[in-house]
């Protein structure tokens, strides 16, 4: 398999992750995910059949294990200034 974002050939492990949701209103975090994690670069693959199961919970499907807070930045509040350049 060949990553789409660093072009790497053969550079996918298999891992275990924890998966963000947020197609929907309300975000959540699924943990124990089987995924592929480019070596390289971090790109994380995850399995159409997984994706599937994970849709379910969307569905209502299953109980949260867990809530957790989320904390809340403004961006306005950070200093933009050109020697404080963030890179991501």
């Amino acid at each position: 398999m060949i990553c789409i974002i660093c072009g790497s050939p053969d550079a996918f492990k298999e891992e275990v992750i924890r998966y963000c949701d947020n197609e929907g209103e309300e975000p959540f975090l699924v943990d124990n995910v089987p995924a592929f994690v480019c070596v390289f670069c971090g790109d994380k693959a995850v399995p159409e059949g997984v994706l599937a199961v994970i849709k379910s919970f969307r569905a209502g499907e299953g109980r949260p294990i867990a809530t957790i807070e989320v904390p809340v930045f403004n961006y306005e509040d950070l200093d933009t200034s050109p020697e404080h350049d963030l890179i991501c």
